[in-house]
């Protein structure tokens, strides 16, 4: 009798947390139709008519340089300043800015540095912005 009970009731649970999961992952999805970089946004298109090409052969990526990135967008003193790379899941890494000269974003939006571990790997970047 007390199987009968308990077993309806913790399948209930499984769904309602499942629901309630699926429901918290849509919501908090951010377009990455664009980058936001210094505030400014920037279609992938954009970024790859604005910045000189790279690519790193022995990591086999290619993209666009991301100091070269930075000095075509930003007015301050580029070299200046450490970089906040942001995710669309809200994994983060801070760079210098040598770091920087030896970064590359991807075409499908992956930040991705030759002299740094993969931790430094950013997917799908929403932002970039000087702290």
């Amino acid at each position: 009798m007390g199987k009968e009970k308990i077993i309806p009731i913790i399948a209930i649970a499984i769904l309602l947390i499942g629901t309630f999961s699926s429901i918290y992952v849509y919501a908090t999805q951010v377009n990455t139709d664009t980058i936001s970089i210094n505030g400014e946004s920037y279609t992938v298109d954009d970024i790859f008519s604005i910045a000189e090409p790279r690519s790193f052969e022995s990591l086999n990526f290619s993209g666009v340089a991301l100091d070269d990135l930075i000095l075509k967008t930003y007015n301050d003193c580029a070299s200046c300043h450490e970089y906040t790379i942001t995710g669309e899941d809200g994994y983060q890494k801070t760079v210098t800015w040598n770091d920087m000269k030896n970064g590359l974003l991807t075409k499908d939006g992956r930040a991705v540095f030759s002299d740094l571990p993969k931790a430094f790997r950013i997917r799908d970047v929403v932002k970039i912005e000087a702290v």
